[in-house]
């Protein structure tokens, strides 16, 4: 099997699970390069291989999940995720690893997605696979790659659909200093690094300044870099 064949089995592992997990009552997401795949119209043959396979679960549903994984053949790390059970489970099984993030996903900055679940399926948003992508610090080549590809296949317009919400960035990341210094730099970056997609990017850019700036925003502001505003975790693979 092919570097390719094995990124596209791992997509359609990812949605088989989703499906599952529907099924057996638990409300959960793909996220991750895999999600942008599906979402992009490449899952068949992905622009890259993946590490694992993310995704993202309401809390209610995580023993459902849990349950629908096992009868997959997944086995979790009992330790770990005895420990971390509020806000992030790992398992491993046909495909490799799965790594679940519930109701948010926390890394350099916290993206939260639990009222995000219901509006697109088998994936979370464009949007909210955008912000997942741009939250982080260090972009490196894969996060390009993945960017590239969401912003290559999806336009920026107002409100929730198969396209980049500008409205909904443009309030989330107006409460949030950080996120925002860290989403335009980002953003700026695969700009840089990919620049057919420099045009899109500075609608996005544009409508993120639309936005209403709140005084929690102001006040972080005026701190600016002087204090650091993200957190620097352990990777994920994707």
């Amino acid at each position: 099997m092919t570097d390719i064949q094995t990124a596209a089995a791992q997509v359609a592992e990812g949605v088989a699970i989703v499906a599952d997990a529907e099924a057996a009552g638990a409300q959960a997401r793909l996220i991750g390069g895999a999600a942008i795949a599906w979402h992009s119209g490449r899952a068949d043959t992905p622009h890259r291989t993946f590490s694992d396979l993310d995704m993202v679960v309401s809390r209610k549903g995580a023993g459902a999940l849990t349950k629908a994984l096992e009868q997959r053949g997944y086995e979790g790390e009992r330790q770990f995720n005895a420990l971390n059970a509020d806000t992030r489970l790992i398992f491993h099984g046909p495909t490799g690893k799965l790594d679940v993030f519930v109701e948010r996903f926390q890394m350099c900055h916290e993206i939260p997605l639990r009222s995000r679940l219901e509006l697109d399926t088998p994936t979370v948003t464009v949007t909210d696979l955008l912000l997942t992508k741009l939250q982080v610090v260090q972009i490196n080549e894969k996060d390009v790659q993945d960017v590239a590809l969401l912003l290559d296949t999806h336009e920026c317009r107002a409100g929730e659909g198969d396209w980049v919400n500008g409205d909904y960035l443009g309030g989330l990341l107006g409460d949030d200093w950080g996120l925002w210094r860290t989403v335009t730099e980002s953003l700026g970056a695969v700009a840089r690094a990919e620049p057919r997609i420099g045009p899109r990017a500075e609608e996005i850019l544009a409508a993120i300044e639309a936005g209403p700036k709140t005084r929690r925003f102001r006040l972080r502001a005026k701190i600016g870099e002087r204090k650091r505003w993200y957190e620097l975790p352990e990777e994920v693979d994707e």
